[in-house]
């Protein structure tokens, strides 16, 4: 009888505690895991299918505003940093107000032996001791647990993949570089770096989430599991024993193939994969509507089918991916839905996020900007991506937007540096002003924009009061308005600032030669700097104090050129006017006769046109990819480094002057560089273009004289670039 009543307070004991964890934890927003039925999704007893713009990181922000990391030696590495959780809250609330009802985001980010130099935190962190398994970052972790409780909070389904092919954030490489393994060895289920995988998704699956007190397996919000980004070397025992893992520690959540320009036949009898996905890009050859099609009938309604990204074409090609996937059917079998690359939200402290491809495209900024946007056609991909969330929700028209959320306005010491964290579907804002808290209120900036690209927080503000009508050592106090095409918010908070700033005038400076002689002319440079008041706005102007025998080419622009038509010392001023108050300096240049032929022309000069037949080639020796200059005079592509073209350019001066080059993309954008005279690369991104190639303008200085210009593959560089010619030109 013991055995038995000791067994039942046991229970009692556990049935308790197991009460008293569930009451611990939130309460979701769902009621129902999603589940799989064929080649559909459920979400309880309705079919749930989904469109949206591919957020990629809601958990972790390139900071593209600070540039590439020097200390990087792979050229592109950048600075990270952690999104607030009021980003997260407002980015996930402008998915959903938009018409989202799912979200893939990126990897878990692994470190790398840069990321110290770089200031770079990641969520997966080198063993302590060599033979143990890599340690979660309980920082980077608990931004991941508030992305999935805002998730849940908001009504957004997560498809979260665990490790990348790729190294942009650190993937199987950075993994594998732990135990002295190969990328490689990443797909082998009998390394240590295999093993090391499989314990990751353990300790994340695991994980109780600080903010819901729930387990990552027991959230709602969490749709599925990825295996990975662009897995493209999966195999079936990889595959069989990751899926099996994550099964066993994630019962009620779904279970993607996380593989590249394929579809796995091994995936699709394998009993524990419930989605396999697709990324269609130009480089995979794959990115049209006929491949939703191609991949249903591989499929053959044995799994759900999704589009984990497709991007960089023209809104119209995008367009008809979507639509495909909206609408291509196969034996009954559909797509569960799809992504356009890539999103970017609201900064906390203004403006947003930005993203430029290689291919010229920049990140999509929520709800769309008309005329920020307008080169990127942002306002028309919303549009496509809004139309088809509607179609696959099962509604006869897009809901219109929200009106918008109050914005928050930001603390500031000045009037000239008002900022706000955007509303998440404002698409305009009136600034208003007033001499108390309680009003009256004026308007004093109307319809303005937050979605700039490359917004940069450290120079850039989204209102500048007018500093003329601002009195000094007034306080004056600030309220924004935030308006879409549904209405106007109400007011955002309230913020005083106190104007003690004053104008102060231009500083100048001046550089360059003081004597020349009649046959060789004289490079001015001037440079000024200001304190942006009473605005932004500054003119500048070279004069040669009415002198006739001195000439400038261009007075308007600080770095020109002049010339004399006599021997003797002119004084050549230049002035910087901000409206208010100005300051000049004077150059004082001794011209003396000519002592060699005097040129046709002073200001401008054209070198014509130099194809790679009158350059000299380096090339690496390979049989991969070797640079080969082809029929149609283009050379390339520049796969190696060491491969390089230079020509000779001469030039009658010194000075910048425009390098035009004739090249083509045919293999996609990428990123190569140009050397001028053994210096350091001139980095170049270079976008995609059919086999005719286009041309791009690079600003170089050179030097009076001879001069050499390289083009190839630097340290950093891409390659895979084809050129066919160069000219340099000066104004």
């Amino acid at each position: 009888m013991c055995k038995p009543i000791r067994k039942i307070v046991l229970v009692s004991i556990l049935s308790l505690l197991g009460s008293a964890g569930a009451m611990a934890a939130e309460q979701s927003h769902f009621e129902n895991f999603i589940t799989r039925h064929g080649a559909q999704l459920q979400d309880g007893d309705k079919v749930f299918r989904f469109a949206g713009i591919h957020a990629p990181e809601l958990h972790r922000i390139e900071d593209d505003a600070r540039g590439a990391c020097k200390a990087d030696p792979r050229g592109w590495g950048q600075y990270f940093k952690w999104p607030t959780p009021q980003e997260q809250e407002n980015w996930i609330r402008a998915m959903v107000q938009t018409g989202a009802r799912a979200q893939r985001v990126y990897v878990l980010s692994v470190q790398q032996e840069n990321d110290v130099a770089c200031g770079r935190a990641t969520h997966i962190l080198a063993p302590e001791r060599p033979d143990a398994m890599p340690r979660l970052n309980e920082e980077a972790m608990k931004v991941y647990d508030n992305m999935i409780a805002e998730a849940d909070k908001q009504g957004l389904r997560l498809i979260l993949p665990f490790i990348d092919h790729w190294w942009w954030w650190g993937g199987r490489e950075q993994l594998a570089a732990f135990y002295h393994e190969k990328p490689e060895d990443f797909y082998r289920t009998d390394s240590k770096t295999f093993k090391a995988y499989l314990d990751v998704i353990r300790q994340v699956i695991t994980r109780k989430n600080t903010v819901t007190g729930r387990s990552y397996y027991d959230e709602k919000a969490i749709m599925a599991w990825e295996t990975g980004n662009e897995l493209e070397d999966t195999n079936a025992d990889f595959l069989k024993q990751t899926a099996a893992w994550i099964r066993k520690w994630a019962p009620h959540q779904l279970i993607v193939d996380g593989t590249y320009k394929k579809i796995n036949p091994f995936a699709l009898t394998d009993p524990n994969i419930d989605i396999v996905s697709n990324h269609y890009y130009t480089n995979a050859g794959n990115n049209h509507p006929d491949q939703v099609q191609k991949d249903l009938q591989a499929i053959g309604g044995k799994k759900a089918y999704l589009v984990g990204e497709f991007g960089l074409l023209d809104h119209t090609q995008l367009n008809d991916i979507m639509q495909s996937i909206v609408h291509s059917e196969v034996n009954g079998a559909q797509a569960i839905g799809g992504f356009v690359w890539g999103f970017r939200g609201h900064r906390h402290d203004g403006g947003f996020y930005w993203h430029k491809e290689f291919t010229g495209h920049y990140s999509y900024h929520l709800p769309g900007f008309p005329l920020e946007g307008k080169a990127n056609q942002e306002s028309e991909v919303v549009d496509l991506v809004r139309t088809a969330s509607a179609q696959l929700a099962g509604l006869a028209q897009v809901p219109p937007l929200p009106v918008p959320d109050a914005p928050h306005l930001l603390k500031t010491d000045s009037p000239f540096a008002i900022n706000w964290m955007g509303s998440p579907v404002g698409r305009y804002y009136d600034v208003e002003r007033a001499t108390s808290e309680k009003g009256p209120w004026l308007r004093v900036g109307n319809d303005i924009s937050d979605g700039v690209n490359e917004w940069s927080p450290a120079t850039m503000a989204l209102f500048r009061d007018d500093f003329r009508s601002l009195q000094q050592g007034k306080t004056y106090y600030y309220r924004v308005i935030a308006k879409n095409e549904s209405g106007a918010s109400a007011p955002s908070n309230i913020i005083s600032v106190t104007h003690i700033q004053k104008n102060m005038a231009p500083v100048v400076t001046l550089e360059g030669v003081r004597a020349t002689t009649l046959d060789k002319g004289v490079l001015l440079k001037a440079s000024w700097k200001d304190d942006d008041l009473p605005d932004r706005k500054v003119t500048q102007r070279w004069s040669n104090n009415g002198n006739k025998n001195a000439h400038i080419c261009d007075a308007s622009k600080p770095e020109t050129r002049a010339w004399f038509s006599a021997p003797g010392t002119y004084a050549l001023t230049f002035t910087a006017d901000d409206g208010l108050l100005s300051s000049s300096k004077t150059h004082n240049v001794t011209v003396k006769e000519a002592t060699g032929k005097a040129p046709a022309d002073y200001c401008t000069f054209g070198g014509g046109v130099l194809d790679v037949s009158r350059a000299s080639l380096d090339a690496v020796n390979t049989s991969e990819n070797p640079l080969v200059l082809g029929d149609d005079g283009f050379v390339g592509p520049f796969a190696h480094e060491g491969d390089k073209v230079t020509w000779r350019v001469d030039v009658p001066w010194e000075g910048q002057f425009a390098l035009h080059v004739t090249f083509n993309g045919k293999w996609g954008g990428k990123k190569n560089s140009f050397v001028v005279n053994g210096g350091a690369p001139i980095g170049v991104e270079f976008p995609q273009t059919d086999e005719h190639g286009q041309q791009k303008v690079v600003p170089v200085t050179l030097k009076a004289g001879e001069n050499r210009i390289s083009f190839g593959k630097f340290p950093g560089d891409w390659g895979y670039m084809f050129i066919k010619s160069i000219e340099v030109t000066a104004e």
